[in-house]
């Protein structure tokens, strides 16, 4: 068992051993404290609110934030609640756990709101300072979820601030399409950009206020070593950038990931942090067994965060190029693609992994046409507890589902994909029949029994795709003779 596993394994065992930090309690927990302090809710919104909309309160101002992980919010927000309601002060936030899980995603509300566990909306600027600093003490035994965009009150602090509308104010510019807008000094309607916590026109009161811009690269590897000039990803766990490597000759092109402390914080306690150290890891140990996976070159850790940087994999993922088009794979492109990643399934099991994310995002198109495995986060031994909760939706079939059953499930969503253009639904099951004319009945077959049937075996599975193809093959020259 690798050490970031076992490490992860105990924690999962420690979390699920004590019954406040198991899910359900703390949910439950949870919707009890929005009965208390937050009773007003709308249809369709994922907030909650401590009241309604006061007559004349402002429109727009200081807005502070208060970030928490899933695990740490009931006993964060019990921390804060009654203080910020003795202040009679309006504030929100997210209804359930599974909300706030979201919002720490960064995917489905956006980037920016990654860390917005509460908002906060003080009626002045004093107000907002005066909250600020005893906010700021109320939770400094908490470890915060980093809020993009925002200024933070104070390094390691959980609170966070930025100036914005307090309600929906719209602009609309020249073109007349609307955007968020606030008023600037001289009454006008301007963007309020949620990519900048400060406005140009307006002073920053707050008393770190320049300080947080000082927290630089310089003199770590991404000063010296590995110079970054584009996100390929970004999210609450971590990022994905291009880089060039100048540490050697020849410069090169190269990937360099990133894993947040406290980013994405599951039920588990994995976080960001957690899963790039274990691709790390795991990438190490598979490339001396299964030349494919990238080479990785170095790891080093900044301001609590973990990076290593890694072989650039030249091409198009798969789900790259089936984006773009009009029409599906044919047949035979599909089940070439479908022979191909079950030896890449195959080769990965014979050198003892769960690969545990396979999916078409996951698969690079090379430049000699032959596809290449990326992504081992949630890698782990074949034989050991799957330590990672972790699942890609359409290409998982659930957290019960362990082991190399795992990896030939998603094989079997992903010719599903392949075949329908539709992600494989098991509430919702619909056949590939009715999706799709002259697929051959043994492809449809083998493809059912994938996502149907536990303890198939890679290398027959393999074999079986190898004779369909064949058959596949010979019917196509006998027609074109």
């Amino acid at each position: 068992m690798t050490a970031i596993n076992k490490q992860l394994l105990e924690l999962s065992e420690d979390v699920y051993a004590n019954p406040d930090l198991q899910p359900n309690r703390l949910c439950q927990r949870w919707h009890r404290l929005c009965e208390q302090y937050l009773p007003v809710k709308f249809e369709d919104s994922i907030w909650r609110h401590s009241c309604k909309s006061k007559h004349r309160e402002p429109l727009q101002g200081w807005k502070l934030h208060i970030s928490a992980t899933i695990l740490d919010a009931c006993d964060l927000f019990e921390r804060v609640a009654s203080f910020l309601s003795s202040e009679n002060v309006q504030f929100k936030a997210p209804k359930s756990l599974d909300d706030l899980s979201g919002l720490n995603c960064g995917l489905q509300n956006g980037y920016h709101q990654v860390g917005k566990f509460i908002t906060i909306y003080p009626d002045s600027e004093a107000h907002a300072l005066c909250l600020a600093a005893r906010l700021h003490e109320l939770t400094k035994d908490f470890f915060p979820v980093l809020i993009p965009f925002d200024e933070q009150y104070a390094p390691d602090s959980s609170v966070f601030y930025r100036y914005g509308g307090f309600s929906i104010i719209e602009g609309k510019d020249e073109d007349g399409n609307t955007f968020p807008a606030i008023k600037n000094p001289a009454d006008e309607l301007v963007l309020d950009d949620r990519l900048k916590a400060v406005p140009e026109w307006l002073s920053n009161p707050f008393p770190n206020a320049g300080k947080p811009s000082e927290k630089t690269f310089e003199g770590t590897p991404l000063g010296t070593t590995y110079k970054i000039f584009s996100a390929i990803t970004q999210r609450g766990k971590g990022g994905t950038y291009e880089a060039i490597d100048i540490n050697g000759g020849q410069p090169r092109l190269c990937i360099v990931k990133e894993g947040r402390r406290n980013g994405e914080i599951a039920w588990n306690g994995q976080d960001g942090y957690a899963l790039v150290e274990n691709e790390f890891n795991v990438l190490k140990i598979l490339k001396m067994q299964y030349a494919p996976v990238p080479q990785v070159f170095d790891s080093f850790e900044i301001y609590g965060n973990f990076y290593f940087a890694m072989e650039y994999v030249e091409g198009k993922s798969l789900h790259e190029i089936l984006q773009p088009r009009q029409r599906r794979f044919s047949i035979l492109q599909v089940l070439n693609f479908a022979l191909e990643i079950s030896r890449i399934i195959e080769n990965i099991h014979q050198s003892g992994w769960v690969w545990n994310d396979c999916k078409p995002a996951n698969l690079i198109v090379g430049l000699d046409k032959s596809l290449r495995p990326i992504d081992f986060e949630g890698a782990y031994p074949i034989g050991e507890t799957d330590p990672f909760d972790w699942k890609t939706r359409g290409f998982s079939k659930s957290h019960q589902n362990s082991g190399t059953a795992v990896d030939i499930y998603a094989l079997g969503a992903v010719i599903y994909f392949f075949l329908t253009g539709r992600l494989y639904d098991m509430g919702e099951i619909i056949s590939i029949k009715k999706l799709r004319r002259n697929v051959p009945s043994k492809l449809i077959e083998i493809t059912e029994k994938l996502l149907s049937e536990s303890g198939l075996n890679i290398f027959e599975v393999k074999n079986e795709l190898q004779e369909i193809l064949a058959e596949l093959n010979k019917n196509v020259e006998i027609r074109t003779k």
